[in-house]
């Protein structure tokens, strides 16, 4: 499975796109099934994501000539459509990052190829539980993108409004991440999970924190961060806990939204208020949701630990809490 998300991670943006990448992750699903088991799965795509009212991800992808999408993906190892579900697995898949209009330089944009590994951790993570005999059901919701420019990308000062009826000012286009998984989060909660886990290489701040060696977890919910602790652990896999309260959820005001989609004001938490962000998407945050944000998940050059390009770091972690 690791190899699997390294070798998905390291693909071009011309050899991967959001259909695709939803694809590879139905395939990967369904290897690892039990005989006889089956998975239901829905890829929505273009101009049906409208008609869905999932705008997040459609407003974010609609500058590029290759259309979003969303997968949401049932594993249901009951069989019984009532049957409680125990995760769901919200993951950003924006496989390729121009940075929109707030373009990024090249430096930064060389590996944005990268920008799906929050999608891929999470498929990988789901696959690998499957084939250790989980039982339990859980849905995934991949939320996929390319972040371009053109005459119909999305521009600064649009307002967004989402199916649940909070409306966002986009500020920054480069703040795409947690645009598209407010579409996921919602679809996850629609779904009555129990426990709610998202993922995704969402901000630069947590790279500055905590370097490529560890991923970042923040929520509000200190059973989950102990379980990710613990299975972080067990796995020799590195987490670090950065800080998220309530506080930052009124950090990312708008003048002519509900919120804006970065921090108002200098001196601001970058990685805290970005999951701020997606707490506004949660009905209640301080409960059963927990974000990764993937620092460690790509290797921008070697070093004695990790070879260059996606390492798959977090999918074990993510993977051992299934089973809690």
């Amino acid at each position: 499975m690791i190899e699997w998300v390294r070798e998905t991670v390291n693909l071009g943006p011309q050899a991967l796109y959001p259909e695709l990448l939803c694809e590879k992750a139905v395939a990967l699903i369904e290897s690892v099934l039990p005989a006889e088991q089956t998975i239901t799965y829905n890829i929505i795509a273009g101009e049906a994501l409208l008609e869905a009212n999932y705008q997040g991800i459609y407003q974010v992808g609609k500058g590029s000539s290759r259309a979003p999408c969303l997968l949401e993906l049932d594993y249901n190892p009951t069989a019984e459509q009532d049957a409680v579900v125990d995760y769901a697995l919200v993951g950003k898949g924006i496989t390729f990052d121009s940075g929109g209009y707030s373009l990024k330089p090249s430096d930064s944009m060389a590996y944005m190829k990268s920008d799906m590994g929050g999608a891929a951790t999470l498929t990988a993570a789901l696959a690998l539980a499957i084939a250790n005999g989980l039982q339990k059901r859980v849905k995934l919701y991949l939320c996929c993108a390319e972040n371009m420019i053109s005459n119909n990308a999305l521009k600064l000062g649009d307002v967004i409004t989402y199916k649940n009826g909070i409306t966002v000012e986009v500020l920054n286009s480069d703040a795409e991440g947690r645009l598209v998984l407010a579409d996921g989060l919602i679809a996850a909660q629609e779904s009555n999970a129990k426990r709610i886990i998202d993922a995704a290489t969402l901000t630069g701040a947590a790279k500055m924190a905590v370097g490529r060696d560890y991923n970042c977890i923040l929520s509000m919910d200190e059973g989950l961060i102990s379980s990710a602790v613990r299975c972080a652990k067990s796995e020799n896999e590195k987490v670090w806990r950065l800080p998220l309260e309530d506080f930052h959820l009124k950090q990312i005001s708008s003048s002519f939204a509900d919120i804006a989609n970065i921090h108002s004001g200098e001196g601001m938490a970058g990685a805290s208020t970005a999951a701020a962000f997606l707490a506004k998407f949660i009905d209640q945050p301080e409960t059963n949701w927990i974000h990764f944000d993937l620092s460690g998940s790509y290797q921008v050059s070697g070093n004695g630990l990790w070879a260059v390009g996606g390492k798959g770091h977090g999918a074990c972690t993510i993977s051992n809490m299934l089973f809690s």
